[in-house]
């Protein structure tokens, strides 16, 4: 997948038409993964490529300054998730004042027809342009003149809840990363790293990235991958203390990256057996 990042002076020449897919995409959830199976259809029909349109940071970093924002995915592994979805080329849009304040039609302009975009897929409660003044009704209403095709997705649910975004950083704060799946294909995942070992054996002190959410205070079932290998333990969550994981079977890591997929929380697992 192509990644070209823009910002507010970028000059893009010569794009060929695409169908493209935009939104902000943090956990690429399965209402997101819906939105870039639509815009895949769509570009194959029409013998096209498909993109997407995503923004960094959050636009709550700048518009509310919001610091330390945590994410399901940061943004690299973001990118990485989108390319798995198919996408042949990935808009990467600087979120800055400047941007902000971009009055919707300004946005369809520069963004939209102005890269040659032939058709674009959003979810039903996208909003765009300046004090997200710019909605669905809008980007329908302007397609009307006949420049781009519009698609946009309903509300994807699970048990009568969104799945979005947001409802899947609160299960994950909540400890309820077993419903995780449900919402976003696949377990919750962070990259981390060993910083040490403790005298207990196949006990490691590790250091999660801090871009990420983590689950409220508890221990958890973990599936720990490590050099392409595929390992089982817990981990320990404490607040302003080191993170325990255990892994079976396993002595040393010797300082190796992880990526660590909560299961579920052993708490709660054993409430249910009892």
């Amino acid at each position: 997948m192509e990644v070209i990042y823009l910002d507010h002076t970028s000059k893009l020449k010569d794009i060929e038409p695409h169908v493209m897919a935009i939104g902000f995409f943090d956990g690429v959830h399965l209402g997101h993964q819906e939105l870039f199976e639509r815009a895949k259809k769509h570009a194959k029909a029409n013998g096209i490529l498909c993109s997407a349109l995503t923004f960094s940071p959050h636009p709550d970093e700048v518009i509310k300054g919001e610091k330390n924002r945590k994410y399901i995915t940061p943004l690299q592994e973001k990118i990485t998730k989108i390319a798995q979805c198919g996408i042949d080329r990935l808009f990467v849009m600087k979120f800055d004042k400047k941007f902000a304040s971009l009055p919707p039609k300004d946005f369809i302009h520069t963004y939209i027809t102005g890269i040659n975009t032939n058709h674009v897929v959003v979810g039903f409660d996208f909003t765009f342009g300046c004090k997200a003044q710019g909605n669905t009704d809008l980007l329908k209403k302007i397609s009307q003149k006949g420049d781009f095709g519009v698609t946009v997705i309903p509300k994807k649910t699970f048990l009568n809840t969104k799945i979005g975004s947001t409802e899947t950083k609160r299960l994950v704060y909540d400890g309820n990363v077993d419903l995780v799946p449900h919402f976003l294909g696949e377990y919750y995942e962070v990259h981390a790293r060993v910083k040490k070992k403790f005298d207990e054996e196949n006990v490691f002190n590790v250091e999660i990235n801090r871009q990420y959410i983590l689950p409220k205070q508890g221990t958890y079932e973990v599936r720990i991958l490590i050099d392409h290998g595929t390992y089982y333990g817990e981990i320990t969550i404490q607040p302003n203390v080191e993170n325990e994981l255990r892994i079976d079977e396993y002595e040393n890591p010797n300082d190796q990256a992880l990526k660590i997929a909560f299961l579920n929380r052993l708490a709660v697992k054993s409430a249910v057996l009892v």
